[in-house]
């Protein structure tokens, strides 16, 4: 099969040749060349022969090559073979005759609702359904999830009555129709009208989302919205509030957290250039206080800092990182051996845990914290001897144009600007990885409402509640001492699964001076778009990345991602890559999926964003549930609920509608159940 532009998009195409074995080289092959082109069962062969090579070394590479072509041809990836060259192109947006949205979006879906399925088809997944949808008896009585599906048919009889021609008379009598409240999925917390633990609820109906659900690291508060004025008060969507990405480019620039972003709002005269230069010596300060730094430097050094203090604590980071690679491998060495069954336990360190009698200063000795510590302290003593260096006589615009103009200037700025970003992604930003209605509420624009609803008091204090005052236990090693953070909700961020729009966020906005109730404006905007699309691991299956997973300790003689706090951000990412650098392959070229993405930020106060910079920004009353809803009713739902198509496509929707999205395959096949034991 040759390889030419009539096949692949110019400069798309991704070639590579794995580190295999001859004869390993040969069995690969002979799976590839498979003539005439790639039956739909190609991706199953692939697996089918992966499965037989689980032993050893060239064996693993094989599983692991198979798998990830497997994964890639079933998201659409095109593939092509000649002379042992494996070719692979992504997706993305633009493809020949495909160019509308509703194209895009199909071939994104269709993707996704592969490794979907999959995963509903998985035994414990089927048990897990089976067991929410049968009746148990609870104190409330014979329950199961299903009592907490809407009937969209009378729902529909009920917004029959109420269109009367009156707007305000319409949104006064639809209160009583539609009454969203918020409910908070806590650890073995049980739904008070069905007996149902609440984190299988929203499990539950998680699982009708287009692509697979995988559980979150780091922060992750499940939340129901919930309909008080009916029956039950069934669930009307779900969400999840989870720890924000580290780096994100659209958003880092629209808060201002790049120096390119800080310099035109300085120029522009949006930011003060005095009130800029305060918060940044500020958070400098703030950030050399956070970290325990008596074992690495003197007083005097960090008061008055020198290029040489930087210098010998760079060599300290770099000394640290390499007794602690050692370190690991000599953990990986003893216990691959004591373990016997090839497979090592990821090594936690000697904290595990937060607690009142941890010994903190004893855990800011531990190798990787060391390693941070040193590194950390280098960088902001080097940028606040720039910002001593500064002429501090000048007008403070003068000021900061020579720091922007010079190449240890925009240094310092940007390690600055990187402590304003740890800081605030630590406890004032949140992403929301999932958010959408469930049958029939979808059909009313439900999805708009729980956007809208995430960002009320209400859920400011429960997200307050759950991580306010909690000992952080990066930031307690870091400074030796037992620290708390507050936990403000100040800006939510989220990304489309699309890259053409989102219908759900799109014109998703309630301004005060239409509804006067509301204290300011609350809306959910596009903050900018990845053109190129990013990096992730959505397309790549749990049986792929546990093959790479065993490549990369394979090659380092080490299990160098340990999913511990403090190693670093998106393990998973970090264990695919190293699996994929092991095999000889260009990681970024499998983990840049090509599809763009849009970016969609919300500010919960007025200036927000000047908060997260340390800029004055006056207060702002919150908005409660009331005034969302109120709003949601009056701009929404009050005009749908006139169109009879809207009422008809609600009719049709419910237990029926949301059973077959968990019980039905592609083809229109019933998944087959799992006998129970």
């Amino acid at each position: 099969m040759s390889v030419d532009e009539t096949l692949f998009g110019p400069g798309r195409q991704r070639a590579f040749s794995p580190y295999l074995a001859p004869v390993e080289r040969r069995r690969l092959n002979k799976a590839l060349h498979l003539g005439g082109g790639f039956p739909p069962s190609f991706a199953v062969e692939l697996r089918a022969l992966a499965r037989r090579y689980v032993d050893d070394g060239d064996s693993n590479k094989l599983r692991a090559v198979c798998l990830l072509v497997a994964d890639l041809f079933e998201q659409g990836w095109r593939v092509a073979v000649e002379a042992g060259q494996i070719t692979v192109e992504p997706p993305g947006i633009a493809r020949e005759g495909q160019q509308s949205i509703d194209d895009v979006k199909a071939r994104v879906r269709q993707g996704l609702q592969t490794t979907r399925l999959k995963q509903l088809k998985e035994p414990s997944v089927r048990h897990f359904l089976e067991r929410m949808e049968r009746r148990t008896k609870r104190p409330q009585g014979k329950f199961c999830v299903l009592d907490l599906i809407d009937n969209g048919a009378d729902l529909a009889k009920a917004f029959k009555r109420v269109r009367v021609k009156n707007p305000d008379l319409r949104a006064e009598r639809l209160a009583n129709i539609v009454d969203p409240v918020i409910e908070i999925c806590e650890a073995g917390a049980k739904c008070p009208d069905t007996g149902l633990n609440l984190i299988d609820v929203w499990r539950y109906f998680r699982h009708t989302w287009a692509h697979e659900y995988r559980p979150v690291p780091g922060r992750q508060m499940m939340v129901l919205i919930r309909n008080a004025a009916r029956p039950r008060r069934p669930v009307m969507g779900i969400a999840m509030l989870a720890s924000p990405v580290m780096r994100l480019g659209a958003r880092d620039h629209w808060i201002g957290w790049t120096r390119e972003a800080a310099e035109a709002q300085i120029q522009q005269g949006v930011w003060p250039a005095k009130d800029f230069i305060a918060a940044l010596k500020k958070r400098l300060n703030q950030s050399i206080r956070a970290i325990r730094w008596d074992d690495l430097c003197s007083e005097d050094e960090v008061r008055n800092p020198t290029e040489r203090v930087s210098l010998r604590l760079e060599q300290k980071s770099s000394g640290a990182a390499f007794a602690r690679e050692s370190q690991l491998k000599a953990y990986y060495q003893k216990h691959r051996k004591a373990d016997g069954d090839g497979k090592v336990r990821p090594h936690r360190g000697k904290l595990t845990g937060a607690s009142s009698t941890t010994d903190w200063r004893k855990a800011s000795k531990d190798l990787l914290f060391v390693r941070k510590r040193a590194e950390t302290m280098a960088q902001l003593l080097f940028a606040k001897r720039i910002l001593q260096a500064a002429p501090r006589r000048r007008p403070p615009t003068e000021t900061l144009q020579q720091l922007f103009a010079s190449p240890d200037g925009q240094r310092a700025i940007d390690i600055i600007l990187a402590e304003f970003r740890k800081a605030g992604l630590s406890s004032e930003v949140a992403d929301v990885s999932v958010c959408g209605a469930v049958h029939p509420y979808n059909e009313i624009l439900g999805g708009k409402l729980v956007a809208l609803m995430l960002t009320t008091l209400e859920m400011r204090e429960a997200y307050a509640k759950r991580y306010g005052g909690q000992i952080s236990f990066i930031a307690s090693q870091m400074a030796g001492r037992a620290v708390r953070k507050p936990a403000r909700l100040r800006v939510l961020t989220t990304t489309s699964l699309y890259g053409v729009g989102s219908s759900q966020y799109n014109r998703l906005e309630l301004r005060a001076k239409e509804y006067p109730s509301l204290p300011h404006d609350v809306r959910w905007g596009n903050i900018g778009k990845s053109l190129t699309g990013g990096f992730g691991t959505l397309h790549l299956g749990n049986e792929t990345a546990e093959a790479l997973r065993t490549m990369a300790l394979t090659r380092h003689d080490a299990r160098r991602v340990n999913n511990r706090f403090g190693e670093g951000t998106s393990p998973r990412l970090r264990q695919i890559r190293e699996g994929l650098d092991a095999l000889g392959l260009k990681s970024s070229s499998f983990l840049h999926h090509a599809t763009p993405r849009i970016f969609y930020g919300c500010e919960l106060e007025p200036n927000s964003r000047y908060a997260l910079l340390g800029l004055p920004a006056p207060p702002s009353r919150p908005i409660s549930r009331e005034e969302i809803a109120d709003g949601w009713r009056r701009r929404w739902l009050s005009n749908r609920v006139l169109r009879p198509e809207t009422l008809e496509a609600l009719a049709a929707l419910g237990e029926q509608s949301i059973r077959a999205s968990l019980h039905v395959d592609a083809s229109g096949q019933f998944l087959l159940p799992i006998t129970s034991d």
